[in-house]
């Protein structure tokens, strides 16, 4: 059973001056627990699906404040940070440990208020990276929104005994264990794959050459259709069907006087490719047809475990004229460097370090582009095999098609998958309760039985 100290009901004043009182204060200690646990699972849940784009912004802020920390360390610090926000936001919203949680926001909080402070005043960064790629706040807007959190958690830190929890303490534990586990399924997935949502602007999908050559007047998409028992139907690109339910892919077809919206625009702003110094974007961009594209930020760092499988790639682009490229943001002396040990005839050409890490988290990846548009985003070692690759790309299933991305479809899963075990261990404990309760009413009576008996 709970604690006195932590426990899952609370002794309140019942007494009919206070009650009205602390109705309304339990009212709103439940609303700021919302707020603040919602805010707190928010910020921790798009950092553990993009893990590497926290732990850049993490070097960002060693090289603002003039010091060094190592990749890796970076990486678990983004990791650690990431699961520390999203065990605690889960805690203020479940009401979970009364007196700790808000203690350890209040620590939080009382860290990071003044750093977003200096970061609004000196502007170092602009942007602190607190909801990752998925919102951008200006360093000033980010200040305030940690002042209001600073002071519901001080207003948790001050009442938040005065509500229950919704579990009882001893099954407090299993949630908190439950969402570490699946705050690091995230990163896995990120790591071995890629983020399970991308917030970035260059989204399978994306058509850069639209936002490239047009204006935001009459931008280009597409609509895909595909057939089933001769039936034939239309898809974008959001909701694109499976095959393995007997759908084929028909053609693309363009969809005129669409808008293109801002974070498309933003994509083709900074895809800006060099050859030496000119500027090849538009060749690259306009080119009608398939394209494969070798980006690595830094060669020297590159993971070269599935360069084989690169080399297969390029040898299949010349021997069916697809176009090759190659683009990094490495120095020529680190280009030949990596050419002699890794091999292969790559001619390479350059692009921002910041862009290439946006597009995809990996280094190095391969992209291939259609009539310049994003069809699909590789890490090195998920690359077809050799075996696949004897025939034009549309009549290879791994590339006749764009990547299947349905976002709306990924958030439903991951939040089946989150919240179905901890609403089980819900009702199971409300199960365990009410028999709990109706075995002791029974036991109470059989006692009173036997002593009006005895009686």
């Amino acid at each position: 059973m709970p604690t006195k100290d932590e426990s899952h009901t609370n002794i309140v004043d019942t007494s009919s001056a206070t009650a009205p009182r602390n109705k309304w204060l339990s009212r709103l200690v439940i609303l700021v627990r919302i707020l603040v646990g919602c805010t707190f699972i928010f910020s921790g849940i798009v950092k553990l699906i993009d893990p590497m784009g926290t732990m850049y912004k993490i070097e960002d802020y060693m090289q603002a404040f003039g010091m060094s920390l190592f990749g890796p360390a970076a990486y678990y610090a983004a990791v650690f940070l990431s699961i520390i926000e999203f065990v605690l936001g889960f805690n203020a919203l479940l009401g979970s440990y009364l007196r700790k949680t808000p203690l350890f926001l209040l620590i939080f909080m009382a860290i990071m208020t003044p750093l977003t402070l200096y970061l609004a005043i000196a502007n170092p960064i602009p942007d602190c990276g607190c909801f990752g790629d998925a919102i951008t706040l200006s360093n000033w807007a980010t200040f305030i929104k940690n002042v209001i959190l600073l002071t519901l958690v001080i207003f948790l830190v001050q009442f938040n005994t005065r509500t229950r929890s919704v579990f009882h303490r001893e099954i407090q534990a299993f949630i908190v264990t439950w969402v570490v586990i699946f705050g690091l399924a995230l990163v896995y997935y990120a790591h071995a794959y890629s983020p399970i949502l991308d917030f970035r602007p260059y989204k399978v999908g994306t058509d850069l050459a639209a936002a490239y050559f047009g204006d935001d007047e009459a931008m280009v998409e597409y609509d895909f259709v595909y057939e089933r028992d001769g039936k034939q139907e239309i898809f974008g690109i959001d909701n694109l069907p499976d095959e393995s339910d007997g759908w084929q892919f028909v053609e693309r077809r363009e969809r005129s006087g669409v808008t293109v919206a801002h974070q498309e625009k933003q994509s083709a702003d900074y895809f800006v490719v060099y050859d030496g110094n000119d500027d090849v974007t538009e060749s690259i961009l306009s080119h009608e047809g398939y394209q494969f594209i070798l980006f690595s930020e830094d060669l020297k760092n590159a993971n070269d475990d599935h360069i084989n499988k690169v080399h297969e790639l390029y040898d299949y682009a010349r021997e069916y004229n697809y176009p090759f490229y190659a683009v990094t943001a490495s120095s020529p002396s680190e280009i030949e460097e990596w050419l002699d040990n890794a091999g292969g005839e790559f001619s390479f050409m350059f692009m921002d370090k910041t862009t290439i890490r946006t597009i995809q988290r990996a280094n190095p990846f391969v992209m291939v582009l259609k009539d310049g548009v994003i069809y699909q985003k590789y890490y090195i070692n998920h690359l077809p095999s050799e075996a696949l690759l004897t025939a034009p790309v549309e009549n290879i299933a791994t590339y006749a098609q764009p990547e299947d991305y349905r976002e709306d479809s990924r958030i439903a899963i991951m939040a089946v998958v989150l919240l179905v075990p901890i609403l089980m261990l819900y009702f199971t404990e409300r199960v365990a309760l009410f028999a709990l309760r109706r075995f002791r009413r029974w036991r109470k009576q059989q006692r009173e039985q036997i002593e009006q008996i005895n009686n």
